[in-house]
């Protein structure tokens, strides 16, 4: 084995050289990534958080002070339901209108790139480019940027591949929580 003794240089540690996830979205799986992809964001936790103690204002209200009315615990009901509807109903109909969402797609993970192949495109991304990479309890997510995620099923992921997505993120020093 080689060795050098600069900080970050390829010869570190060892790395596997390739490492390969195939993936296919169904709807359910879309639509439940646009969830955790929703929920992952800070703003939509306020917003919810405010939206509850609305509701629970509202309860109390219209419970013990015999001062409300339905419709004062109504609107933070329908508050509560709009987003989760809406988010439900545009992944639907975005997956069924973008025909790629449901293509079958292989992640090439290597030391230097992380290249994405899909049956109507192929897409190659340095280790640089990458914004960070997270993972929940049933999705790892590679973000493009702060607004783009690609989501993995965790079931498409063999055991042993997080930690070698880890040493590669790690090595180019990607964020992660992995």
């Amino acid at each position: 084995m080689l060795v050098d003794n600069r900080p970050g240089s390829i010869f570190d540690k060892p790395q596997k050289p390739n490492m390969f996830i195939r993936s296919t979205l169904t709807e359910k799986d879309f639509i439940n990534a646009n969830f955790v992809l929703l929920y992952s964001k800070i703003s939509t936790k306020i917003f919810t958080g405010f939206v509850l103690m609305f509701l629970i204002v509202s309860i109390i209200t219209a419970a013990f002070l015999a001062r409300g009315s339905f419709s004062q615990v109504l609107t933070p009901v329908l508050m509560m339901a709009a987003l989760p509807l809406m988010t439900y109903f545009t992944a639907k109909r975005n997956f069924n209108t973008n025909l790629r969402n449901g293509e079958a797609i292989e992640y090439h993970f290597d030391p230097d790139n992380l290249s994405m192949k899909g049956e109507s495109f192929n897409s190659q991304l340095t280790w640089g480019k990458i914004y960070k990479v997270t993972h929940t309890k049933n999705w790892l997510l590679i973000w493009q940027s702060r607004q783009m995620a690609n989501p993995i099923p965790k079931r498409d992921i063999a055991e042993g591949q997080i930690g070698d997505l880890k040493q590669i993120l790690d090595h180019h020093k990607v964020k992660n929580n992995l």
